[in-house]
């Protein structure tokens, strides 16, 4: 199988977990959150940002030394490292008036310590085809929420620069990795059953994604 149609079949997995159909990212496309809300979300999902290169190694570790699908992985995580992602980040949220203090002790919402748990679990725990296709249900989806986060920034926050700089990178970076990703499943999978464990994950890291933004919503409309 290709990674173009292995792609095509994970991403059919994710069905009714297309991100940007959640109404907190509808919101944002529609400028319809407030300074506060975007700042929210920014200590929220900093969570998800400063654990994600854990994630990586955690999958990494389990595979075979030598084997492409690890390069991969671990390729992906040098662009993680090398890239500061975690200090972009904080960039964006500084933006909004958060100081990485300030993303450190924020509580911390039940949705986003499920999510969390969900890709720490699943990348450690399950099966190789299971972590990969979980990073995949999140890496595949991130280009073209990125496009739209950056686009609703500019247009109605005013907001550009180095408050955007994270979401620019990962909508160029992201579309290499989901690809990449494809291929090292391909490579691990190596029957209907490791297939179907891939697909399983890229639909467990699609749900504890929308998860965590359940809670931002729910915060936000309290």
């Amino acid at each position: 199988m290709t990674a173009s149609n292995l792609g095509s079949r994970l991403d059919e997995a994710t069905t009714g977990r297309r991100l940007l159909d959640h109404p907190f990212y509808k919101a944002w496309a529609d400028g319809a959150l407030s300074t506060d809300d975007l700042a929210s979300y920014s200590t929220q999902y900093w969570r998800q940002v400063e654990t994600f290169p854990r994630y990586l190694e955690a999958v990494a570790d389990r595979m075979p030394a030598g084997s492409a699908a690890r390069a991969t992985v671990e390729a992906n995580l040098a662009d993680e490292i090398d890239g500061d992602h975690a200090e972009l980040w904080r960039a964006f949220a500084k933006a909004l008036g958060r100081s990485p203090s300030d993303l450190d002790s924020a509580g911390i919402e039940p949705e986003t310590s499920a999510c969390v748990d969900a890709f720490s679990e699943g990348t450690s725990e399950r099966s190789v085809a299971y972590g990969l296709g979980m990073l995949y249900g999140y890496e595949s989806q991130t280009p073209e929420v990125a496009t739209t986060k950056i686009e609703g920034l500019r247009s109605f926050y005013g907001l550009s620069g180095a408050a955007t700089e994270y979401f620019e990178l990962h909508g160029e970076l992201d579309v290499e990795h989901s690809t990449e990703l494809a291929a090292a499943i391909d490579e691990v999978a190596s029957d209907e059953a490791g297939l179907a464990e891939a697909e399983a994950g890229a639909r467990a890291g699609a749900e504890a994604i929308w998860m965590l933004l359940d809670g931002v919503e729910r915060v936000r409309t309290a």
